[in-house]
């Protein structure tokens, strides 16, 4: 996200110089409380590559369910005549967005808000792009898989991985992908745990089995279900359980989110300059162009979101075993 806050403040400034750019302190809960720090080009130099967002980021689940608060900071955006409100988020963020959108054209206020996805699941409108952060945790999730198997390899043990990856498997899944674990259960799946006992007694070293957060068992539930199995079946594994998703936020950006954040708040400032509407903005990679969605479109996971994997991908993953 400091790459997009970057590149935002830095076009707006250069490309018009006399335009002043504000941050909201701590999100959407700066947004209610009226929070804001003037950003120069010295405050976002050499934040690029920096994880996290140096404006702070605070939950408001509130904001959802109190349609005065609503009212309340869309006039607050009116009363201190911003004209273009930017959001890098998730799918909380795009709905809060759709929300207040709504109320600005119904009340004639003059903010517009322009948003685009933010999140390491990658479950934020994804049939038209990719969110920023989803590689930066993949790259720490690789990291830390490669930490496991050296572990796991030299104990001849089975390690369950937990994963982010509340509704969406994507992290779980490329991440399983790109570093050879055995198996990976994702959200909503139909575990057959003697089918997979059964791989686990054929390998000759380590098993990892990455598990998506939203699936519906715990690591310990899963470790019980094998380790009756294993008991039943003479099977001599030990299993340990490790939970990564406390990591997987954080550190260094990858370098194809701070380009595809550059990207996305390039387009963002040069269409605010031209006076252009509301709209979500994503993109698959640096450079892609399309036209932005309506935010009340993009807010809609029926028409811009799917959360499972596509099944060639899976068919793949079966092939790389």
């Amino acid at each position: 996200m400091n790459a997009f806050i970057r590149s935002v403040v830095r076009c707006a400034l250069n490309l018009r110089p006399e335009t002043s750019v504000w941050g909201v302190i701590d999100g959407w809960k700066g947004l209610i409380n009226n929070e804001y720090r003037r950003l120069s080009k010295l405050d976002v130099a050499g934040i690029a590559s920096q994880g996290g967002t140096i404006l702070g980021t605070v939950r408001a689940p509130e904001l959802g369910e109190n349609p005065d608060l609503q009212h309340q900071v869309a006039r607050n955006l009116d009363e201190n005549y911003f004209d273009y409100l930017f959001v890098c988020g998730g799918n909380g963020s795009l709905k809060a967005c759709a929300t207040l959108d709504r109320i600005i054209k119904a009340e004639g206020l003059r903010t517009r808000i322009m948003a685009c996805p933010g999140s390491i699941d990658n479950d934020v409108a994804n049939n038209y792009g990719t969110s920023i952060g989803f590689y930066s945790a993949l790259d720490r999730s690789l990291e830390m898989l490669e930490w496991i198997r050296n572990t796991a390899s030299s104990h001849r043990r089975v390690y369950l991985i937990g994963s982010m990856g509340r509704d969406s498997a994507y992290l779980a899944f490329y991440a399983g992908i790109a570093t050879g674990a055995e198996y990976i259960i994702r959200p909503r799946e139909n575990v057959n745990y003697e089918k997979l006992a059964t791989m686990i007694e054929e390998r000759d070293r380590d098993t990892r089995i990455v598990v998506a957060e939203g699936y519906n068992k715990s690591l310990e539930e899963i470790r019980t279900i094998l380790e009756e199995i294993f008991r039943r079946r003479n099977i001599k594994r030990e299993i340990r359980t490790v939970d990564m998703g406390y990591f997987q936020r954080g550190g260094q950006a990858a370098v194809t989110d701070i380009l595809r954040a550059s990207w996305l708040g390039y387009r963002m400032v040069t269409d605010a300059l031209l006076g252009k509407y509301s709209g979500f903005y994503t993109a698959f990679y640096t450079g892609h162009y399309q036209d932005p969605l309506p935010l009340d479109v993009a807010a809609d996971d029926s028409r811009s979101n799917h959360l499972d994997i596509p099944q060639e991908i899976i068919k793949m993953t079966i092939a790389l075993r």
